[in-house]
């Protein structure tokens, strides 16, 4: 047997009825359909997908695409052990048909550390403004967390070698996080990521789409919103010290500022360190990670004074000198500390 394609659905529509008929008919392999908690309600819409290459799954509950992907990586790793991989689609007909069937053969050539991404090329012009923001979003995201350019991050069209079906049960998230960690633990433990061009394709608008704008964002930006307010909360530590030790000395040489820096720095380092390990990053290899974090801390440090000494000859305020240089240390440090400290 060569490859199998997966395919969550929640609360089909008459279109989604028609794209996996056809589908069903277009391609000859076998193709799981996991109904995720759709409800009575949808049953007889999943009743017309048949066909003989079908398996129907489902569970009573909706419990979101990434447990429906792993619900579906499961039954084949139980079912079907003589695959060579598979192809995870959307039911919603962003994908052409014969982008699938590209897929499918590409699928058959993977070794076991690599995986594929049917990529679609996006343009402000072409793409509905939601899709468009949220891609370049996600992307940029996903840059500082890995240093890896991908244009599109938040394609459903994947392709995955039977022997890292394991790897992918592992991977954290039950939504559309669960897309977005995929992309962030696989490179990270050795697996090779190539990407395959595909067509553009948004029906309506992307109606179709079930993402909710404000809690599947959370959960996909949650790693950056909370280093945000750590970094935030951790920020006003630092600049309260530090312009209180400013008022104590009362002038503003260089070596002045080099002390309020450094002691300012060091006590919101330590605030910032807990922060970041027990509720931005969750490591617990506490000494790994605080031998790493104290070079990053004494690299921002010294690029802090510098950038704070060099910006108060042209600017005035030092509030806002010390503003604009922790906005680009900011950056810098999340990158940094998603990659290489709490990694």
């Amino acid at each position: 047997m060569s490859a199998i394609l997966l395919i969550p659905i929640y609360e089909p529509t008459e279109n989604t009825v028609f794209f996996i008929n056809q589908l069903a008919q277009s391609v000859n392999v076998p193709i799981i359909i996991v109904d995720d908690g759709s409800g009575k309600t949808y049953q007889k819409l999943f009743q017309r997908m048949e066909h003989p290459n079908i398996t129907k799954i489902s569970y009573f509950d909706n419990k979101g695409k990434g447990y429906a992907l792993k619900f579906g990586f499961s039954v084949i790793l139980d079912s079907y052990p003589d695959i060579t991989g598979v192809v995870t689609a959307d039911s919603d007909g962003q994908h052409e048909i014969e982008d699938i069937q590209k897929m499918l053969v590409a699928v058959d050539r993977l070794d076991g550390q690599e995986f594929l991404l049917g990529v679609r090329d996006f343009s402000y012009e072409n793409t509905p403004f939601r899709s468009y923001f949220g891609n370049r979003m996600t992307s940029g995201f996903y840059y500082l967390s890995s240093g890896i350019h991908l244009q599109d991050t938040q394609t459903g069209l994947r392709g995955f070698s039977i022997f890292s079906l394991s790897e992918l049960l592992k991977i954290e998230g039950n939504r559309f996080e669960y897309e977005i960690n995929q992309l962030l633990v696989l490179p990270k433990i050795g697996y090779r990521m190539t990407t395959i061009p595909i067509k553009t394709i948004y029906s309506d608008g992307n109606k179709g789409s079930h993402f909710r704008i404000f809690q599947d964002s959370y959960l996909v930006y949650r790693p950056f919103i909370r280093f945000f307010f750590s970094s935030i909360s951790s920020s006003l530590v630092d600049i309260g010290l530090f312009y209180s030790i400013i008022f104590f000395i009362g002038n503003h040489t260089m070596a002045s500022l080099l002390i309020a820096t450094v002691l300012s720095r060091v006590l919101s380092g330590i605030f910032n360190y807990q922060m970041n390990r027990h509720y931005v990053f969750r490591k617990q290899r506490a000494r790994t990670a605080f031998y790493k974090y104290s070079l990053l801390f004494l690299l921002q440090l010294i690029l802090s004074w510098l950038g704070v000494s060099i910006l108060s000859v042209i600017i005035q305020s030092l509030l806002l000198c010390k503003a604009v240089v922790d906005i680009l240390l900011f950056f810098v440090s999340f990158s940094i500390q998603r990659r290489i400290v709490f990694c």
